[in-house]
């Protein structure tokens, strides 16, 4: 293999200068622009993910349970604090109010949460961004800034006969996602019980690992069977995790193709390589080497420039992910991204695949000249010689 190895390399790099020819270079770049762009890409989506899951994970319960008779909820979250595995659970309420902004009417929702928790209030506390009081609504950060509230919230509580009221503004909070900043209303449980009757009462479960949160509800629903609903935070989201994933196998696929593109640069270069050495293939033939030795070499041809391509692209790809990752100066809509810079997660795994993906779709565009090159007799190919 040795020798194979040689032939292949004085092949691709071509006289005493060893000066690469111009169609190694284009299929060496083609390969390396489709590897970089597939680096940097699947490294962006990643970066959505993992920023997604965490802003999601760090604000909302991993497990919410419902039930009918909302009494029943304390003496369940007895019971299931105790669970191993969970780390916090709390009683909260749901509602939505209709804010007055000058000529606007503008449905917000509601979010009562026990203060009296410690862990809780520990946990909101921690995207509180000024707090002026003790009664009254957090408001989030985006809805603040977009309506200029200051001291006081006008709204329409949800009842039947809706009245116009006014009520404190306490301070804002920031989660970082734009449903949650621009739509939301924090207040104290207690508080938001006397802002309408009508409200839904829930028990929200948090848990030391997320990906554990469907063992902690088949806990739950086997010891409170009757009229209890739980969901977790996989269920609850699973649309959106579904569409990101299908975006990013997509992604690679689509991307995929550009490398493909690169590899036929190579799949011609090798068959103009086996019609400027057929007189070379029929003195290498003539001199004892096989069709399988012949075969080695050309592939290897194949497999040189897409490991050379590859490496390129993967050492480009990372060097500007981890720019983006130390210096995000890409900036996104909030409103439509939820997140204010271009996130970016390097998984070693992924472009793992991508070199594997790049180096074989390079070793098969290889293989079609490089059997033609192995079929060629000794007398064939040195007849016009």
């Amino acid at each position: 293999m040795i020798t194979e190895l040689f032939l292949a390399r004085r092949y691709i790099f071509r006289g005493k200068a060893k000066h690469i020819s111009f169609i190694s270079i284009v299929s060496c770049l083609g390969v390396a622009f489709g590897v970089f762009a597939l680096i940097v890409v699947i490294s962006v989506m990643n970066g959505f993910d993992r920023d997604l899951m965490e802003r999601l994970l760090r604000f909302n319960y991993h497990l919410v349970v419902e039930s009918p008779d909302y009494s029943n909820l304390e003496s369940i979250k007895e019971r299931i604090q105790k669970y191993e595995g969970v780390e916090s659970a709390s009683v909260f309420l749901q509602t939505q109010v209709f804010a007055k902004f000058d000529s606007y009417i503008v449905p917000l929702m509601v979010k009562g949460i026990d203060m009296s928790d410690a862990k809780e209030t520990k946990l909101f506390y921690q995207y509180v961004k000024e707090d002026s009081g003790t009664e009254g609504f957090f408001v989030g950060d985006g809805l603040k800034k977009r309506y200029f509230l200051t001291k006081t919230l006008e709204l329409y509580p949800l009842e039947r006969k809706m009245e116009l009221q006014e009520e404190k503004i306490r301070g804002s909070f920031k989660v970082g996602l734009y449903d949650i900043d621009n739509n939301y209303l924090i207040m104290n449980l207690d508080e938001a019980k006397k802002l309408t009757p009508n409200y839904l009462v829930y028990l929200g479960v948090r848990v030391r690992d997320p990906f554990k949160a469907e063992a902690i509800k088949s806990k739950i629903i086997a010891d409170f069977p009757k009229g209890i609903f739980a969901n977790t935070w996989i269920e609850t989201n699973h649309v959106l995790f579904s569409a990101l994933k299908l975006e990013k196998v997509t992604m690679f696929v689509i991307l995929s193709l550009i490398v493909l593109v690169a590899s036929f640069n190579i799949f011609a270069t090798l068959t103009v390589k086996t019609v400027e050495k057929t007189k070379d293939i029929g003195i290498l033939k003539a001199l004892g080497f096989t069709s399988n030795k012949i075969l080695a070499v050309f592939s290897l041809q194949g497999v040189v420039l897409g490991i050379i391509g590859v490496f390129i692209g993967s050492g480009l790809g990372l060097v500007v992910c981890l720019l983006l990752e130390k210096y995000p100066f890409i900036k996104l809509p909030e409103e439509i991204y939820y997140i204010e810079t271009l996130p970016i997660a390097i998984n070693y795994r992924d472009i793992l695949l991508i070199v594997l993906v790049g180096i074989a779709l390079a070793f098969i565009s290889s293989l079609l000249p490089a059997i033609r090159a192995s079929k060629l007799t000794a007398c064939e190919a040195l007849r016009y010689e």
